[in-house]
């Protein structure tokens, strides 16, 4: 392997493939795979560790689609794009919404 393939770009990525983990992933939901069997597959040491390589595929511009339990996939269509979105941004609500109570008590807390 040159030099060039085995370094690491600012994202911790091979520079020889940018997306890995998305690189082997199947087009359609129908065809996701487990959160077990792509740990094992990529070599990850735990769920932990495959979500935080995907994070970095994806804030490097990788589309990775998962659902809660449905596993991981690339989009075959933008019907699926759209519903990953949708998921997402829904997701991204609810843990906003859930800590507006946190948010209120240290309000109350700061004023005491």
């Amino acid at each position: 392997m040159s030099e060039k393939n085995s370094q690491q770009n600012n994202n911790g990525l091979s520079e020889k493939s940018c997306f890995p983990i998305m690189d082997i992933l199947p087009v359609g939901k129908e065809n996701a795979i487990s959160t077990a069997d792509l740990v094992k597959i990529t070599g990850c040491t735990s769920p932990r560790d495959l979500q935080e390589r995907i994070a970095l595929e994806r804030n490097a511009g990788a589309v990775i689609c998962s659902g809660s339990g449905s596993g991981y996939w690339r989009a075959k269509n933008r019907q699926e794009l759209l519903e990953f979105v949708h998921c997402m941004d829904a997701r991204a609500k609810n843990t906003l919404a859930a800590t507006r109570s946190a948010k209120r008590a240290l309000q109350i807390m700061e004023g005491q």
